[in-house]
């Protein structure tokens, strides 16, 4: 993800910044699990979720800047 480019359209679009933010949010918690060395079961899904739920933000907020004209 072009961080820079979406931070530009956070700024005036308050709806990417809130989905910029989530997405943040979710790489920050994906990132935890990354570095255990072992992940229980339930460690393993909730890492798939966070990574299907980035990839979905990812996109929505790509297709609202493509909107703006970016």
């Amino acid at each position: 993800m072009d961080k820079e480019l979406v931070r530009q359209y956070a700024e005036r679009n308050p709806e990417i910044r809130e989905l910029f933010e989530r997405h943040q949010a979710l790489e920050r918690e994906l990132e935890g699990l990354i570095r255990k060395s072992y992940l229980t079961a339930s460690e393993e899904v909730r890492k798939k979720q966070i990574q299907k739920e980035k990839l979905a933000l990812k996109d929505r907020i790509y297709a609202l800047i493509k909107q703006e004209g970016g």
